[in-house]
């Protein structure tokens, strides 16, 4: 891997990673091993990660469709542990200028309202101060947020990568077509042990077989 490369981590929050959570996503704990591997990898590499986070008001609209959830400052709004750095900047859904320290912390956490990262006014700022090669995608709920990122990534001409260990979805119906329409986008799916190995991006297009969906 290289600095070139960004990890995108989408969601690892509380409310919907935690079986006690209130938007919880079934087994979702299934991939936390799988997170913890992806940002020691980072973290030892060097490797920026682009987070998003769910950050809503107690009257937000979106509690009209789904439960309440991840209500800024609530237990539910956190990240869990493994998907935490200390090295971390939060940026909030209003206009801000983007100084050349926030390019340079390891994690850049993205507050949004929506199930689209670049619905934060400043995401397409910082990607595309990121200068990045390729996105590599990962966290929940494949169906809703994970695959928004993807697609909004890939629609930006950008290589995008999927770490099919982890991520999950909220239902087998939901996960099955979100995954055929990344396919179909030209998105590349990969594991975690192809990350963790160092298997070199240029080289995913023929080392990593094609999924079966």
């Amino acid at each position: 891997m290289t600095e070139k490369i960004v990890f995108v981590d989408i969601d690892t929050q509380y409310d919907f990673m935690n079986h006690q959570g209130n938007l919880y996503v079934s087994d979702a704990e299934e991939i936390t091993d799988n997170l913890r591997k992806l940002f020691e990898y980072a973290k030892k590499h060097g490797i920026r990660i682009l987070s998003s986070i769910d950050a809503h008001t107690s009257e937000d609209k979106e509690f009209q469709t789904f439960p309440t959830h991840c209500v800024k400052n609530t237990g539910g709004y956190l990240k869990i542990d493994v998907t935490r750095c200390k090295d971390s900047i939060v940026i909030e859904n209003n206009r801000r200028d983007i100084p050349g320290f926030v390019l340079e912390k390891q994690q850049i956490i993205i507050e949004k309202q929506s199930f689209d990262i670049f619905d934060n006014i400043n995401t397409d700022t910082i990607v595309s101060k990121l200068k990045s090669a390729c996105y590599v995608v990962f966290g929940v709920a494949t169906e809703y947020c994970v695959k928004v990122a993807a697609l909004g990534l890939k629609e930006r001409r950008h290589t995008v990568f999927i770490v099919s260990d982890a991520i999950k979805a909220i239902t087998p119906e939901g996960e099955k077509v979100a995954l055929k329409q990344m396919k179909d986008a030209g998105i590349i799916f990969l594991t975690t042990d192809d990350v963790i190995k160092e298997r070199r991006p240029e080289l995913m297009r023929t080392q990593v077989p094609d999924i079966k969906i």
